[in-house]
């Protein structure tokens, strides 16, 4: 299952606002900006890289939409996300970010990351592999 958790507000004034967020992680990570109803992902880890060993992304503004689903499962989940909020994806669940709005997050983990510990799958093709289960 995925982990969505709202970022905890510190104070807010005037000014703005603050959050806290804790991040254990250290070095490179990405920063992303999406349009609203664009589509990343479609792809599952295994746990070869630790920072992918589960995957953690703070969503910062916007909303958005996780589809996901555990590869012995047999159904799509979509799980909205409205910022700010820590969104932490475990290995070998299948899933898609989908912008709803413009939104801006990091991912703690870099491309390497991505390149060592990302299986692609495209939607299309992971539905007709759960829908052999149901």
């Amino acid at each position: 299952m995925i982990s969505i958790t709202p970022v905890s507000l510190q104070g807010a004034d005037e000014r703005g606002s603050n959050y806290l967020w804790d991040c254990q992680r250290t070095g490179d990570f990405m920063l992303c900006y999406r349009n609203a109803g664009s589509s990343s992902g479609q792809h599952y880890h295994e746990g070869h890289s630790d920072n992918k060993n589960q995957e953690i992304m703070y969503l910062f503004s916007g909303t958005a939409e996780i589809h996901w689903c555990p590869l012995d499962g047999d159904e799509i989940v979509v799980t909205e996300i409205t910022a700010p909020a820590r969104v932490e994806i475990p290995v070998r669940i299948w899933h898609q970010l989908i912008a709803v709005t413009d939104c801006c997050f990091i991912e703690l983990n870099s491309m390497d990351d991505v390149r060592k510990d990302s299986i692609r799958v495209w939607r299309a093709d992971f539905e007709k592999m759960i829908k052999v289960k149901s």
